[in-house]
C-alpha cells in the first residue's frame, strides 16, 4: 500500500508506504517525498503512473493487473504479477488531492542479481552434469529400444523361416513351395513365358533307411537338397514335396534347359555321394489352368522313370513337339 500526493497530471509524490513494502524496498525515508517512479521501477512504474493519471482524470477507482520486477534491499531482483487498485482521495472541498494504491503480489519469483563466481560455476557444472545424465539416459533408452527391435526382427525372421522351410533339408516346405510355384505359374501364363517343373526322388531310398539307418537316409536327403540348390539359379524354387521327393520350379526355362540341369544334377549326385535319382520334367502348356497340372504330369513322368529302370530322366515334350512326333509316327505306320 502507498499514498501519493497529486501535484499535477503525472506528478505523484510519495507520502507514505506500508511497513511490509518498506521491508522489501528498504528505508521509508529513501522513498518518501520522491516521485512515484522512485518506488516502482520501469516499465511497471510507468504503467502505475499512467493509471494514476487515468484515475485522476476519471475521478474513480482503477483496477488492473500487470507484470513487473523490482530489487529488494538484499539486492535480489523479484519478478511479480501485481494486481493494483488505485483509489482517488478528495479533501473536504471535493478536490482530489491524493491517491491510495494497493498492490497485491500474486506470484513472486526471486532472481539473483549478483552471485559469487564460484556459485555461478557450480551451478553451471550442475546443469551440465544434469544435461549429460539426461543425454546418457536418452542414449541408453534408445539403445535398449534398438536392441529390443533387433531382437524382435530376428525372432520374426526366424519364425518366418521356420514356417516356410523344411527343417531337415533347409529347402522350402510343401505349403510354401506350392504358393511360390503358383505365383510363378500365374506370371508365366500372364506374360506367355516358358516355365518348367521337375520332380525327383532318390532311388532305393527305403533300402538306404533299412540297411544303413535313418541317419543315413537323412544325410542322403540333405545331400540331394544341397546339390540341387547349388545347381539352380537364385530365381529357381527348390522344395521338399514329401518323403524323398523334391520339386524344382524353373521360371523362363524351356524343356531343353531343364533337361540339361537335370543331367548335371544326376551326374553330380552319382559322383559325390553314390546316390541315384529319378527325375520327371514337364513344361507349361497353353491349356494348363493351374500349377497342379504340371505337378501331376511331372509325377507321372517320375513314375515312368522308376518303371523304366530308375536313374533316369523322363521329359514331357511341349504339345507342339508331341504333335510333330505323332505325325512322324503316323507317316511311319502308313
Amino acid at each position: 500500500m502507498f499514498i501519493v500526493r497529486v501535484d499535477g497530471r503525472e506528478n505523484f509524490v510519495i507520502e507514505a508506504i506500508n511497513p511490509s513494502q518498506q521491508a522489501r524496498v528498504g528505508n521509508e525515508l529513501t522513498c518518501v517525498g520522491k516521485h512515484l517512479a522512485h518506488l516502482l521501477p520501469s516499465p511497471f512504474g510507468d504503467g502505475v503512473i499512467a493509471n494514476c493519471a487515468r484515475c485522476v482524470e476519471e475521478g474513480a477507482p482503477v483496477r488492473y493487473e500487470a507484470m513487473g520486477k523490482y530489487v529488494d534491499k538484499q539486492g535480489v531482483r523479484r519478478q511479480c504479477c501485481w494486481q493494483t487498485l488505485l483509489v482517488p482521495i478528495a479533501n473536504h472541498q471535493g478536490v482530489l488531492t491524493h491517491l491510495l494504491g494497493i498492490v497485491h503480489d500474486t506470484h513472486i519469483e526471486s532472481i539473483p542479481q549478483t552471485r559469487p563466481l564460484e556459485q555461478v560455476q557450480e551451478q553451471v557444472q550442475e546443469q551440465e552434469q544434469q544435461q549429460v545424465q539426461e543425454l546418457e539416459l536418452e542414449l541408453e533408452l534408445e539403445r535398449r529400444v534398438m536392441e529390443r527391435t533387433n531382437e524382435l526382427m530376428a525372432a520374426n525372421l526366424q519364425l518366418t523361416y521356420l514356417a516356410t522351410h523344411d527343417a531337415l533339408t533347409e529347402t522350402y516346405n510343401r505349403r510354401h513351395l506350392l504358393e511360390l510355384a503358383d505365383n510363378e505359374f500365374r506370371r508365366a501364363s500372364r506374360y506367355e513365358l516358358s516355365l518348367c517343373l521337375m520332380m525327383l526322388d532318390i532311388d532305393n531310398f527305403k533300402t538306404i533307411n533299412d540297411e544303413q539307418g535313418h541317419l543315413a537316409g537323412d544325410q542322403a536327403l540333405r545331400t540331394v537338397a544341397q546339390a540341387t540348390m547349388a545347381m539352380v539359379r537364385d530365381c529357381d524354387l527348390v522344395g521338399r514335396y514329401g518323403g524323398d521327393e523334391f520339386i524344382i520350379v524353373l521360371p523362363e526355362t524351356d524343356i531343353d534347359g531343364a533337361r540339361a540341369i537335370a543331367q548335371r544334377l544326376s551326374r553330380t549326385l552319382q559322383e559325390a555321394g553314390l546316390l541315384c535319382v529319378s527325375i520327371g520334367i514337364t513344361s507349361r502348356e497353353h491349356d494348363d489352368q493351374t500349377v497342379v497340372e504340371l505337378i501331376n504330369r511331372a509325377d507321372f513322368l517320375l513314375l515312368d522313370a522308376k518303371r523304366n529302370g530308375r536313374n533316369r530322366i523322363e521329359c514331357h515334350p511341349p504339345a507342339s513337339r508331341r504333335n510333330e512326333i505323332t505325325q512322324e509316327v503316323w507317316r511311319y505306320v502308313k
